[in-house]
């Protein structure tokens, strides 16, 4: 029993927590120890960039979780920690969408908790070291924040190491999530030692402690040593080889959901002429192709279906009346590739009418498309992962078309009533180009965060019919003007850099706003354009003859640890279960007893 009622004082030995010989309950011990966590995890992410911080981020955090007797608070605590840190970090998700960014943030801080509880059921009951318990358990975490619910593959703990070269090449083993495991072991490493110095008040625990904090040195330093070791070997450039010279095409457009700020840009025709100077500049450096980002401006449909389509198609007057400047753009793309010899690439909307569809008369995507100098109709992809909300609201179609209804509009696109919502596109498509000199390239086009999902560029690059890669090389088109000059723009980049090693791609990306440039194979970043700036980049992609194993199999590793927490989970259910039946089975002996 307790030796004294007021928080923090020593417990006996019966009282003792199964793992830890001490506990603490002061509410500024817990306030302090997770506002350093929050300080140092806010400190990982592009731009800031202070990437050593990543090996202790999380142990202020784990020292918490293991070393607070209360549950109830190390839970709270936990999504208190992962709201604040969310909406520090994510403050450029408030420039479109106020309510969205408050609703996202509570959201993805319930994985916090969701982490805690089955990291503290390891530490304190299962005695597991944390250098194993915390990786396989947060690697699960970011795997499932990743996918659930259109996934946010976004500040992963392996994501600040995006410039450290030699550490996150284990990605195309594993992918990001490698990395994220490593550094996770890393933290738990020093939270078993912290666990361990710590004058525990029961001497009896110090041995397994020690043993603990033993094994976890020499298992994350191992792993660490490892990882090193794997770098350098495969930042080998033997097998890269420069592709096509493409030209980046950069324009500094925000983009506003409010109407007056959006009046006060340049129009379709502005924009459209700014972009068409900046390639007669850079024709000058002959680019075997140009390459246009994400809707680089409005009011832009390129898809047979809509260029040929007649007035009796459109049964929504705007449509017609935007298909005349349609089908000048398509003519201005198709004759500058037959007078240069080389190919474009540019984001556009499609449209195309559904007549025997029972559900929406016309279909909307987001593609992109490809002219090449034969004169052929370009090839197209359309976008197969929409952005939830941004760009397709859930239970269009159905019994719940009244919960759509009105999500459709609390969206700043929906509020008139609207449905803006688009149609993911059915598969990847692989372009094939040729260049001036008679070389042969295949490429795929994932638009905007299609290159922040592992899954849909692996999608791109492995066919899992021939057990081959099937590009060359990937090309990102992108839009992030939504989100003003905030930090945004680097931290897309930064995500973007372990597609690259993931699939051993070169990637050329061009974004409305920033962050363009090119990453070869091995995440390496060059010649890249800065948030803002309104100028072009001619340089040459890099290819790679290596098969990546995280091409081959995905996302296996990751998920395995996703199962391992929810074995936890139930592990920590049962025992919380056997528990309550003890605690039964005793009060009901007791009451034998007196009568």
């Amino acid at each position: 029993m307790r030796t004294s009622k007021s928080p923090g004082t020593a417990l006996k030995t019966a009282d003792l927590p199964a793992h830890l010989g001490f506990q603490f309950d002061k509410i500024w011990t817990i306030t302090g120890l997770l506002g350093l966590s929050l300080l140092l995890q806010s400190l990982l992410p592009a731009p800031r960039d202070i990437w050593p911080l990543a090996y202790i981020a999380m142990v202020p955090w784990l020292i918490v979780i293991g070393g607070t007797s209360k549950p109830r608070w190390v839970y709270v605590s936990a999504w208190m920690l992962g709201f604040a840190f969310f909406l520090i970090n994510m403050a450029w998700m408030e420039v479109p969408t106020g309510a969205g960014y408050i609703a996202l943030s509570a959201f993805l801080a319930c994985y916090f908790p969701l982490a805690a509880c089955p990291i503290r059921h390891a530490v304190r009951r299962r005695r597991i070291p944390l250098s194993v318990a915390f990786p396989v358990v947060w690697v699960g975490a970011e795997y499932l924040r990743g996918i659930v619910l259109s996934g946010f593959p976004w500040f992963f703990l392996g994501h600040s190491h995006h410039g450290v070269l030699p550490m996150i090449q284990i990605s195309d083993l594993v992918g990001a999530y490698g990395v994220t495991f490593v550094l996770a072991a890393l933290n738990g490493a020093v939270a078993d030692v912290l666990f361990w110095r710590i004058k525990a008040v029961d001497p009896g625990r110090r041995k397994g402690q020690r043993v603990r904090a033993h094994f976890s040195i020499a298992f994350a330093s191992l792993l660490l040593v490892a990882t090193l070791g794997y770098g350098w070997f495969r930042l080998d450039n033997s097998t890269l080889q420069p592709g096509p010279r493409i030209a980046l095409l950069q324009q500094n457009y925000p983009n506003f959901t409010d109407r007056a700020a959006s009046d006060l840009q340049p129009g379709p025709l502005g924009k459209r002429d700014a972009y068409f100077k900046m390639m007669e500049e850079a024709r000058l450096e002959n680019p075997d192709l140009y390459l246009f980002p994400e809707t680089a401006w409005a009011c832009m449909y390129l898809n047979q279906e809509f260029i040929n389509a007649t007035p009796e198609d459109f049964s929504n007057p705007i449509f017609e009346s935007w298909q005349g400047f349609s089908r000048n753009c398509y003519m201005r793309f198709t004759n500058w590739t037959l007078e240069t010899g080389a190919s474009l690439v540019v984001g556009s909307s499609s449209s195309s009418p559904s007549p025997h569809s029972l559900r929406t008369q016309r279909t909307m995507h987001n593609s992109a498309f490809h002219f090449t100098p034969d004169g052929k109709p370009p090839a197209r992809h359309d976008k197969i992962h929409p952005v939830l909300f941004g760009e397709t609201v859930p239970f269009r179609y159905g019994r719940l078309r009244f919960v759509y209804l009105w999500l459709n509009s609390l969206s700043p696109f929906g509020a008139d009533g609207y449905e803006y919502s688009l149609t993911a596109g059915e598969d990847v498509h692989v372009f094939t180009m040729t260049t001036p000199d008679g070389k042969k390239y295949r490429f795929g086009v994932p638009i905007c965060y299609e290159d922040v999902m592992p899954y849909v560029c692996r999608r791109f690059v492995w066919d899992p019919e021939t057990r081959q890669k099937r590009v060359d090389f990937l090309l990102n088109i992108s839009n992030d003007g939504w989100f003003g000059q905030r930090n945004e723009q680097e931290q897309h980049m930064a995500i973007c850099t372990f597609r690259a090693i993931e699939n051993r791609v070169g990637i050329a990306r061009t974004v409305n706003t920033g962050v363009s440039g090119f990453i070869d194979p091995n995440g390496r970043v060059y010649n890249a354009l800065g948030v803002g700036e309104t100028a072009f980049k001619v340089d040459q992609v890099i290819t790679d003859s290596r098969v990546s194993l995280y091409s081959k199999i995905g996302d296996i590793f990751a998920f395995a640890c996703a199962i391992v927490w929810l074995g936890l989970y139930l592990d920590y259910i049962g025992v919380r279960i056997i528990q309550r039946r003890r605690m039964e089975r005793a009060t009901r002996q007791r009451s034998l007893n007196r009568s």
